[in-house]
């Protein structure tokens, strides 16, 4: 009898896919709201800073 051995099953690696666009569509989704949040707080600067020069002359 020949001793015969399979052959070594090749490693899975996790598809990591779909997890790696989840990711990144929430990191997209996080910086696009911290720049809308600081535009919104840099046109307020802006309109405050106008109304307290036009309240100056």
């Amino acid at each position: 009898m020949s001793d015969i051995t399979p052959p070594p099953r090749p490693r899975r690696t996790p598809d990591l896919g779909g997890l790696s666009r989840t990711v990144l569509f929430f990191a997209l989704a996080v910086s696009a709201l911290l720049v809308g949040v600081a535009a919104l707080l840099m046109g307020i600067a802006w309109l405050d800073l106008v109304d307290n020069t036009r309240s100056d002359w």
